[in-house]
This record gives structure tokens, sequence and C-alpha cells, in this order.
């Protein structure tokens, strides 16, 4: 199956991203247009996000959020035959922070959220600094379709570490001076160890584990954001919030990543994946 996904994917990964575009359109508009794919969870996600716009201003950011939905996967698809300076045009980075904390031998914790394209990211970081960089994935369940994905995001040398395997994968990745990106608005499924914080007006659970493990290793906190300068053009903003997360309160951390990611979204919400039902879970009364 892995090598049936790859004969059909190839060739068309092959094509001018000008053409991969035409195809994003046409995918538009059957997924927005005709089947509506979750176009009420992203409305309602909206409305509660932005309740001082309009209904006419919704609705655009909706339009646009689903032509930028689109692009990220045909965009993904891409790394198959895109070359290496050709990505790293079209993503661009102040790097020199993460190189700064390399010449300070320093481990890097990168946050970042759910906004496009943060799979062009996980690759290009990998093209643009001498640490290992690594993230963290929780596998598929189609193993072919997994082993694909796989492929594509480690085409750089960047090292993933499935949510199966942490505890091994870290072990490894601790022998070198490495960055490590998280995607850290990932909606938890298990609420006993989260942190209740007030995101676009809707309490949400975050992860406060990912704080713990930085806190455990010393590592540096540095904020990212994406933002999409025009279609297949990015620009990825780091900035580092504290040398050492020892000595900052986790609760610290997550609340000022997502201050940081509030900003990011209200500068450009079309950008952010809102298809999520990231505001399912309900606060426990005993939190409020």
């Amino acid at each position: 199956m892995y090598y049936l996904l790859l004969i059909f994917f190839y060739p068309l990964a092959a094509l001018p991203l000008r053409v991969l575009y035409i195809i994003s359109d046409v995918v538009y508009f059957f997924l927005f247009r005709i089947f509506r794919y979750r176009v009420d969870v992203v409305t309602d996600n909206l409305r509660s996000a932005f309740p001082e716009k309009t209904a006419a201003e919704i609705k655009d950011i909706t339009r646009q959020f689903y032509h930028n939905f689109c692009d990220q996967w045909i965009e993904m698809l891409k790394l198959l035959s895109v070359s290496d300076e050709e990505l790293s045009e079209r993503f661009t980075g102040n790097w020199e922070v993460l190189e700064q904390l390399r010449l300070e031998n320093r481990n890097a914790y990168v946050l970042m959220g759910h906004s496009f394209n943060w799979e062009w990211a996980n690759v290009v970081s990998q093209l643009n600094i001498k640490q290992q960089m690594a993230g963290v994935y929780l596998p598929l369940e189609n193993k072919a379709f997994d082993r694909f994905v796989l492929k594509l995001r480690n085409r750089a040398g960047g090292m993933m570490i499935s949510m199966r395997l942490r505890k091994e994968a870290f072990a490894e990745l601790s022998k070198k001076l490495h960055v490590l990106g998280l995607i850290a608005d990932q909606n938890p499924s298990n609420l006993n160890n989260v942190l209740w914080v007030n995101f676009m007006h809707r309490d949400a659970p975050f992860f406060v584990g990912l704080a713990y493990l930085a806190q455990k290793n010393r590592a540096a906190i540095v904020l990212s954001k994406i933002v999409k300068n025009s279609r297949g053009y990015y620009k990825m903003t780091m900035k580092r919030l504290c040398d050492d997360a020892s000595t900052m309160p986790a609760d610290d951390i997550v609340r000022q990543y997502v201050a940081f990611l509030e900003e990011q979204i209200h500068e450009q919400p079309e950008s952010y994946m809102w298809t999520h039902r990231r505001w399912k879970h309900t606060k426990p009364v005993m939190e409020q």
C-alpha cells in the first residue's frame, strides 16, 4: 500500500505549484461549496473567537480559511519533490534565534500553534539550523499513510517522536543538542494534567506536561508564529521567552504561549486550524 501511495502521489507532486494550486481550488470548491465539510464547526468557532466581527466578516474569514486549508495539504504533498533551495525561499525565518541558542549550548523548545503551514516549518527548520530538529506526533491508524507522512516530515533529517514511544525517543534525543518543535494547542484527551486557560473567549485545556519537560531539561523556551505573506510564501518569527524553563512556573509558560498564540490568530485568523473542536471539553465546576 505504501508503494502504491508513492506511485500515485509522486507524479502529482512533480507538477509545478501553480498547477497544484489549481487543483487546490477545485478541492476547495467541492469541500466548501458542495460538501460543506465542518462548516458549522468552523463558523461556530469563529463567531465565539471574534464576537466583534459581523456576519459578513465571519463569512469572508471562513472562505479564506478553506482556501488556506486546501493549500496546506497540497503544499505538504509538494514536499515529495520541491528542492531544499526553493523551500527555503518560500518559507523564511529568523533562524539566528536558534543559532544563538546553539552557540550558548542550550536545547530549545519551540512552541507554536496549528497555523499554516506547520508541515513546511518542520522541514525548513532542519534545513536552516545545525542542531537536531525534532517534533512529536501521534501515529496514524493506517500504517501505510503513517509511513508516507513520516517520509515527508523526515526528508531533511528531522526526527519525529511518536507519542507511543516518546520515552525511548526522548532518551535518544537528549544525547544531542536539539530543537524540539511542539504544536502546543493540541486538544488533550486526558484532562488530568491540564491547565484551563481562557483562549479566544472560551475556556480550553492546555497540556502542562510540555512545560514540565522543558523545566526538567532546563531548555530554553521559544515562542513561534507563522504568517502567510502570499500564496506559497510564509515567514516564521521566533522570540525567546526564557533561557531556562526551570526558572519559570509551568503555568506561566503555558499562559504566555496562549497569549502569544492569540496575538497571531488576531493578526491572521484565516490561517488558523478552525476545523478542530478545540473547545469541546467543559471546564470542571471545581476549577471555576
